[in-house]
């Protein structure tokens, strides 16, 4: 009897660990926005090359949820990586991409902060962009998502939306009233 009630509390226990450890939420992969294409086509004749995201905290590539769930990119790479690539599809997509220019831009993510607190979930993430020509912009990005009061919810809203987050900061950079600074 004593034995039955250890085996049941350890794989209560192993149940209980698996349920809030998971295995980590992925973000989704990145989807080029029609709008930061559009707003980037109005630099038609620009040629432009991206150098490359660094970040204040290096190879940071996810961040806890609800202190339960790790919220992590689709491949595990670095979030300047997942903004960069985010970035260079958009400039693809707009035809103004040159690995040959000698006007490129790298970044620094300077922050990427998830809240998943019930009534209050955003990311905010917050970057530099600097062009060859000496000029730099900062361009800070908060976009709330729904919140949930269940943790599973909130981690798999926080996880969606980081995409759509990303869409809106790179939307904010090729949008920033200083964006054609960079390019002369």
């Amino acid at each position: 009897e004593k034995m039955k009630r250890i085996l049941l509390l350890s794989s209560s226990v192993a149940l209980a660990t698996l349920l809030f450890t998971g295995c980590g939420i992925k973000t989704s992969e990145y989807n080029v926005s029609a709008d930061n294409v559009s707003a980037l086509r109005d630099h038609k004749e620009l040629k432009l090359d991206v150098g490359n995201f660094t970040a204040s905290i290096a190879s940071e590539n996810s961040v806890m949820c609800r202190l339960a769930e790790t919220v992590s990119t689709p491949k595990g790479e670095p979030f300047s990586e997942y903004i960069k690539e985010a970035l260079l599809s958009e400039l693809k997509m707009a035809g103004v991409y040159d690995k040959n220019s000698d006007l490129k831009i790298s970044g620094n993510v300077n922050k990427v902060y998830g809240s998943s607190m019930f009534g209050n979930a955003y990311w905010e993430i917050n970057v530099t962009i600097t062009s060859t020509n000496g000029k730099t912009i900062t361009v800070n990005t908060k976009r709330d998502y729904p919140s949930s009061y269940l943790a599973s919810t909130a981690c798999n809203n926080m996880g969606t939306s980081f995409s759509p987050t990303i869409k809106q900061l790179i939307g904010e950079i090729v949008n920033h009233k200083d964006f054609s600074e960079l390019l002369k």
